[in-house]
């Protein structure tokens, strides 16, 4: 019975280059990995932008790969005035197409018994599909967002569905398909997904180096909180009494930045001196910051608001939630949303969309955050304005999110798992085009994992 002996990596974003948090979330997994799993020979290939990194480099232990990719490409990507345009959008294509098939010359070379792929996200599908058919190498397909295909309303469309048939191509030709929450899970086989396929494994977090004001139990001292909130408010121009509100993420509607900005007034209209903090920055090529600026005039909201329209660094942002009376995040679609953890991690109350995942707004028994059941703002509003008028629940609602956060989120319980996927992907059969259910050999009487709906009913 083969062994699992290396685990090549595929994911086309790594820092330096952050255009989410799936470049983050690859950066700490390929280092806990690596940490936790020494034994394990690891590779991670990505894309080289921006163009002028290294092809060959390290990574917390870890090889890293950036395929060659042609100067003046590398250059014109991500124009943030053309990002979306048909010009843009098929420099992307080119980029992606170039890194697919230098990371596949690449697995030619490197093919070793006892080794799987592990593929992240559709963008690097198309050198997954190639390793499974040509190759005939174990794949495990890792999804970390469907939102082009598979939200109501997402900021970017898939209108030609290759984006779709790609990855309906990967799910069908991979051993196993890894996604980070039930609910993810349940959207994928309502989209024709093979539910047998299908394995959960959280995201884990990772606590920030301690600071002079944090706390023995991972907390963070009053004391220190509040000389954050004076430095934050004192910034930003406001007075040093006002309660604070902070949103982290993309300024989109599917965040629900727009949802938050009409609720602001009645939150307001409750508590009088509440101030709301927008941390990030619209998609590249879109009109969305210019949007929420508008709005935020509209509403009348603009001596209340503070948008910084740009990414800050991570430890900016963790100011942030520590200062913060309530972080609030109201996507209406959310494949997992590291920045919750991270807030609630830190003992801040959080409220939740309705996009988000129950295993992260419950324990199981009691309600970690406040969590939406709608993209209302009268709801939005009322839920923050209750938790604002009571000290006591807030605290205790964060106290109640923190200790979830370290019993629930852990980077070595994670690590533990997704290495258990590939075992098993590594000791199945590879699955061959045309078969739907994709069980491994020897397994075809064993039934299929329950996969729960987002309303916590097992399908």
């Amino acid at each position: 019975m083969p062994v699992l002996h290396q685990v090549t990596v595929v994911c086309h974003q790594f820092p330096p280059w952050r255009m989410g948090g799936l470049a983050e979330y690859a950066e700490r997994c390929l280092h806990h990995l690596h940490r936790h799993r020494g034994d394990l020979r690891l590779r991670l290939y990505t894309m080289n932008h921006p163009g002028d990194q290294p092809r060959y480099g390290v990574s917390g232990g870890v090889p890293v790969v950036r395929p060659r990719m042609p100067r003046w490409l590398g250059r014109r990507l991500f124009d943030p005035g053309r990002a979306l345009s048909a010009r843009g959008q098929g420099l992307f294509a080119l980029a992606l197409l170039t890194f697919n098939l230098g990371t596949f010359l690449g697995l030619c070379r490197g093919r070793r018994r006892g080794s799987v792929v592990a593929v992240h996200d559709w963008q690097s599908t198309p050198v997954g599909i190639l390793a499974a058919t040509l190759l005939r190498l174990p794949v495990v397909y890792h999804v970390h967002n469907t939102e082009q295909t598979m939200a109501p309303r997402p900021d970017v469309a898939d209108p030609l569905r290759i984006i779709g048939t790609c990855q309906r191509l990967m799910a069908a030709l991979a051993v196993l398909v890894v996604v980070p929450t039930p609910e993810m899970g349940a959207l994928l086989v309502r989209h024709g997904f093979p539910a047998a396929k299908i394995r959960v494994v959280p995201h884990g977090y990772e606590d920030p180096p301690e600071t002079d004001g944090t706390a023995p139990d991972g907390a963070t001292a009053p004391d220190d909180r509040a000389a954050i909130r004076a430095e934050l408010l004192a910034a930003a121009g406001f007075p040093a009494d006002s309660r604070i509100l902070v949103f982290a993420g993309r300024l989109s509607p599917v965040k629900g930045v727009p949802t938050l900005l009409r609720a602001l007034p009645d939150i307001v209209r409750w508590h009088p001196t509440t101030r709301l903090f927008l941390l990030g920055t619209g998609l590249p090529g879109t009109d969305q910051g210019a949007v929420v600026d508008r709005l935020v005039a509209e509403l009348g909201i603009a001596d209340r608001t503070h948008v910084y329209h740009r990414h800050l660094p991570r430890e900016q942002v963790r100011r942030h939630y520590l200062a913060a009376d309530l972080c609030l995040f109201p996507s209406t679609y959310e494949p997992f949303g590291l920045v919750s953890v991270e807030a609630m991690a830190l003992g801040t109350p959080v409220l939740l969309g309705p996009g988000f995942s129950a295993t992260i707004g419950t324990d199981g028994v009691r309600p970690t955050a406040l969590r939406l059941t709608a993209d209302r703002p009268d709801e939005l509003a009322r839920l923050a304005g209750n938790l604002l008028a009571d000290k006591a629940y807030a605290a205790e609602l964060g106290d109640r999110g923190r200790r979830h956060v370290e019993r629930s989120f852990d980077w070595a319980a994670s690590v533990d798992a997704a290495v258990a996927v590939y075992e098993e992907a590594v000791t199945a059969r590879r699955p061959v085009p045309g078969d739907r259910e994709g069980i491994p050999a020897g397994r075809r009487t064993v039934p299929r994992p329950t996969v729960a709906d987002p309303a916590g009913e097992p399908r």
